[in-house]
């Protein structure tokens, strides 16, 4: 695989299951849901990780594109002959991939699918409008119905000839329940599933606070942390896929289909900035009910998609890897990790929350939680803990982590003034000083003039450039001003966008780091440097894929994505940004 190939990825979703599709081909899909076994795997194994593809006989070119603002994808195969175009999307409620084709030429399709993440082999049944592929270990299925004109020309692989029609793959954990059960009958048409998802994602596009600027990348954004959102439950997921390197060979391949409530808490800040209230409540409600009152709130930095424990962290040692990186790991072991930053970004999200909507009722509901996380940030905030990137290492007094307590504790004054608690609200507010007062005594160091990624080091974080945003301390205040020239003179490439770190404890630090980059753009937009923040996400927007899609980190020679992909950080930080920078531009007018 090239880095074109990966600008060019695809991500659908219907929020139950997710695919990564590249040129025609599904080469990532899960099922029943986010964090399941896959039933296609090629982006961590060419040849035995199974696929779903569709293209031309001879040579071709393909475009592709979404349909409006949704994660419906359309794409144009043009051949000497003729063209193919395809729609592909997955239909509502069901673990599905529809494939609408409109031909001019004869194309093959290959549906190769394995079970367990390329660990088993289907059985292959050939029925009379399809072909239903069998688990011999378990009795689940990957159907598919076909509606058009082909010849089978072996197990998997089909040739159709010109005209219409459509196929459609459904998962089933019991063959019984399949398309080709008894029950069949209740399953979509193509076309009515694909009506059903236009009218489905043109409704949840217009219920949006609306932007005058950089609308293609706000409204793509939007598309992806909803698709990224388990339906059933509201549990945003940092990312789709497992095992794809942040830095090529280093073995930091990690599994993100888990719902990291640090950057679901994030997600949530941003729907609620953009008056998406509906949604925002939904991913709070979700973390609310995995808070453990008893102890620390948040006892583990991440769940799964149901607010149950992820497995645990192991390596899937058949698979080779993307491009033979290795190794491709299912489960995380950050679940093992005390990360004391979690509480203050759930209390802020559940405040920005409160500040939109002006909802008494729900922060007078939740109040045993506020309690409880309140408790625990008002004793634990002196300790030591893992910062928010999750380095492996030991411990530190991250000013991060303590900008984080002092968040949950000022914010959870506010919330207990608002409900009349006048009492409590003052002994949060003498708390939340105290906290500030240490952060500024041993956060900051004279010697380099700027804060510092933890207590002692000389070293600085761009963490750091949440110190305003959270309005712990102004924008244009001098410890903060040095501080943002020191993380612009030792974080910035030539290229204009920030690593997260001075050294990487991943390994080569030599990509930068999406997400940090909205936070630049929006202390750009804290200082009153309205060009400065359009340059920086116009920066951003030159670094997206093909699709204006994010991984975690980019090749800013490439411009391939890198690390998992795509990534709630950067496409929640883009609809905070640039909602930020829209209001304040039609402020001046």
């Amino acid at each position: 695989m090239t880095g074109e190939s990966g600008r060019k990825r695809a991500f659908l979703s219907n929020g139950l299951v997710a695919a990564i599709e590249v040129d025609g081909s599904i080469d990532w899909f899960t099922a029943p849901r986010f964090d399941s076994q896959s039933i296609f795997a090629r982006l961590l194994d060419e040849r035995t990780g199974g696929h779903f593809s569709i293209r031309p006989e001879g040579g071709y070119r393909v475009s592709s594109s979404y349909v409006g603002k949704s994660l419906i994808l359309k794409s144009v195969f043009s051949a000497e002959e003729g063209r193919l175009e395809v729609i592909d999307f997955l239909p509502i409620g069901i673990p599905s991939i529809v494939r609408i084709f409109n031909s001019e030429v004869p194309f093959i399709v290959e549906i190769n699918p394995t079970f367990n993440y390329g660990m088993i082999n289907p059985d292959v049944e050939y029925m009379g409008n399809g072909v239903s592929f069998r688990n011999a270990q378990s009795k689940e299925s990957f159907d598919v119905s076909v509606s058009g004109e082909y010849t089978r020309i072996h197990d998997g692989m089909l040739k159709f000839r010109p005209g219409k029609g459509s196929i459609m793959g459904l998962y089933s954990k019991d063959y019984r329940y399949g398309l080709f059960s008894m029950k069949a009958f209740v399953y979509p048409s193509a076309e009515d599933a694909l009506a059903n998802s236009l009218h489905r994602w043109k409704g949840q596009m217009e219920s949006v606070d609306r932007v005058k600027n950089f609308k293609s990348l706000y409204y793509r954004s939007l598309a992806v942390v909803i698709g990224l959102t388990y339906a059933p439950s509201g549990g945003i997921i940092a990312a789709p896929t497992t095992s794809l390197p942040a830095i090529q060979g280093k073995g930091n391949n990690w599994d993100y289909r888990y719902v990291w409530i640090r950057d679901a808490a994030y997600a949530a800040e941003a729907l609620s900035k953009i008056g998406y209230l509906t949604w925002a409540r939904r991913a709070i409600s979700f973390m609310l009910n995995v808070i453990d009152p008893s102890s620390k709130s948040f006892d583990h930095p991440l769940f799964e998609i149901d607010g149950t424990a992820p497995p645990v962290e192991e390596a899937v040692g058949w698979l080779s890897g993307y491009r033979g990186s290795l190794p491709v790991r299912i489960g995380n072991a950050a679940y093992t990790h005390v990360q004391m930053d979690t509480e203050g970004a759930f209390v802020e999200a559940l405040y920005n929350y409160f500040v939109m909507s002006k909802d008494l009722r729900y922060i007078k509901e939740s109040m045993w939680a506020i309690d409880a996380i309140g408790k625990w940030c008002m004793n634990g905030w002196p300790r030591k803990s893992i910062s928010l990137w999750e380095e492996r290492t030991t411990p530190k007094h991250y000013v991060h982590t303590k900008l984080m307590n002092w968040m949950a504790i000022d914010r959870i004054g506010k919330l207990k003034l608002a409900v009349g608690d006048v009492g409590a609200a003052e002994h949060y507010r003498r708390t939340a000083s105290k906290v500030k007062d240490d952060i500024l005594k041993n956060g900051f160091s004279r010697e380099i003039g700027s804060f510092v990624k933890y207590y002692g080091s000389d070293e600085v974080d761009s963490s750091l450039l949440t110190l305003p945003l959270y309005d712990f301390i102004d924008a244009n205040d001098p410890r903060f001003t040095s501080t943002f020239d020191t993380i612009i003179e030792r974080l910035m490439d030539r290229k204009g966008m920030l690593m997260r770190t001075e050294h990487d404890y991943e390994g080569e630090n030599s990509h930068p780091f999406t997400l940090v980059n909205t936070w630049l753009a929006r202390v750009y937009i804290k200082r009153g440097e309205t060009r400065k923040a359009q340059a920086a996400i116009k920066n951003m927007e030159k670094y997206a894929t093909d699709l204006m899609l994010f991984g975690e980190r980019v090749n800013v020679k490439t411009r391939e994505p890198l690390g998992n992909f795509p990534q709630l950080f950067p496409h929640a930080g883009l609809l905070a940004a640039i909602s930020e920078y829209d209001k304040h531009v039609r402020s001046k007018g």
